[in-house]
């Protein structure tokens, strides 16, 4: 079964692997025809993200980190 998954932050210190909804092609409540999505097989969390796991800076509970593809 397919599964998509997130590093989420969840305070200082602490990070756990979340399942996550698959991204839809919509621009709010309409329907988008001229985009695309890609299939990311890996990723890696970014230096800003590092800070934010370490205290250094302020983020919600249940951010997702790994934007750097």
């Amino acid at each position: 079964m397919a599964s998509n998954r997130g590093v989420a932050y969840m305070g200082t210190g602490a990070v756990e692997i979340q399942s996550m909804d698959f991204p839809k092609l919509t621009l709010g409540k309409r329907k988008c025809d001229h985009g695309v999505i890609l299939k990311i097989v890996s990723t890696n969390i970014c230096g800003s993200d590092q800070h934010m796991v370490r205290g250094r800076t302020t983020a919600p509970k249940g951010l997702i980190l790994g934007h750097e593809m």
